[in-house]
């Protein structure tokens, strides 16, 4: 372990930004997490990746990031905790900028890479099933493919120009986007399931020799948010990963005070639970359940 970059804070001592390293030559191979402090899915996954390469030797080299934003992940918080910005929304960042702008631009110097990959988690309030959002073609699709985790979201490159992947793909680094669980807790099947998808990944790439076959991936390219069309209190009648019928009832918007109902959340089309709101107060328009569609024929 190194430390690629250092800055001097308020408290906690200096804040440091610390990589693995494992093999050398190429392919190259950047993996990185905790850039939002309370996502520690992809902490933990990403270390689990570590104990993969201790024991397998690589044919390449992957660095791995497992927590950039310690300062944050220690207080359980999104955002860099001495001024609440967004390190996400600070790439490419700036070697003489505001600390998040520092903290981003080594980050962009520590993962010069042929492929990169930014593990992710839901947010506080939605728990997201574990997923790889690829473009809709090309060698990234394919790599995507390949990690053969449970849902393949092919995404238009437009929905990859925000934060950190954007800064990558303007680089000229190919990215992908992992996702799954949610922030604030640590979910161990879901980071399990990430990091079988990560070992997969270097596997396709040449970096690592072959593991246990894959599990069925449902590939898809609509998704379908369902979205209260009035605030009250969401109680979720479907958890992710879980394959639902057009016309299944996902859950329930009841009064806040009394618990009458005021909305039923029917799924339109069959298809795989992505996402579910698991704090249930909400307010008009809020993301309540996603849904991954199985388009037939």
């Amino acid at each position: 372990m190194s430390v690629v970059f250092s800055i001097e804070a308020p408290y906690r001592g200096d804040y440091r930004l610390h990589r693995l390293s494992f093999g050398s030559g190429s392919p190259v191979v950047a993996m990185v997490a905790g850039v939002h402090g309370n996502e520690v899915d992809g902490v933990y996954a990403l270390n689990l990746v570590a104990g993969v390469l201790r024991v397998r030797r690589p044919q390449g080299t992957v660095h791995l990031l497992p927590c950039v934003n310690t300062v944050g992940a220690a207080e359980n918080r999104k955002r860099w905790p001495f001024d609440d910005r967004d390190l996400n929304a600070s790439f490419p960042g700036r070697p003489d900028g505001l600390a998040v702008e520092r903290i981003a631009h080594a980050v962009m110097g520590a993962t010069e890479a042929d492929w990169c990959v930014d593990v992710q988690t839901g947010s506080s309030v939605v728990h997201e099933h574990p997923h790889v959002r690829a473009p809709v073609s090309g060698l990234e699709l394919e790599s995507g493919r390949a990690m053969h985790l449970p849902i393949l979201w092919r995404r238009s490159g437009d929905r990859f120009h925000e934060g950190l992947v954007a800064a990558w793909r303007d680089a000229g680094r190919r990215a992908l986007v992992v996702r799954g669980g949610r922030a604030g807790q640590l979910g161990l099947s879901d980071a399990h399931l990430l990091a079988s998808g990560l070992v997969r990944l270097l596997t396709h790439l040449g970096v690592i020799g072959p593991q246990e076959p894959p599990a069925h991936t449902l590939e898809v390219d609509q998704v379908e948010d369902y979205r209260s069309g009035a605030g009250g209190f969401f109680v979720p009648e479907v958890s992710p990963g879980e394959h639902v019928g057009a016309g299944k009832l996902l859950g329930v918007v009841r009064a806040p005070l009394g618990g009458e109902p005021i909305e039923q959340i029917h799924a339109r089309r069959p298809g795989r639970v992505l996402a579910v709101r698991v704090y249930p107060m909400s307010h008009a328009q809020e993301l309540l359940v996603r849904v991954a569609e199985e388009r037939l024929g």
